[in-house]
């Protein structure tokens, strides 16, 4: 249990040091075309949203699991 949140620690720790890194590195004209797609991601991150929160609802509701268990 402790090597497992280790591993997620570590994982997390090396993503956002990467991600600043990257970040801090990339000139502005190489980052436009990420911020034009701002808009897509809010939707389409809205959308995942709301299936989650459907998922969670029809979990909630039906007796029996539906995955396998």
């Amino acid at each position: 249990m402790i090597a497992a949140f280790a591993t997620a620690a570590l994982v997390f720790a090396t993503l956002l040091f990467t991600a600043a890194v990257v970040v801090s590195s990339v000139s502005s004209d190489a980052l436009r075309p990420i911020r034009m797609t701002g808009t897509a991601v809010r939707r389409w991150s809205g959308y995942v949203l709301i299936g989650v929160g459907a998922w969670f609802i029809v979990l909630a509701i039906v007796p029996s699991p539906i995955l396998g268990s």
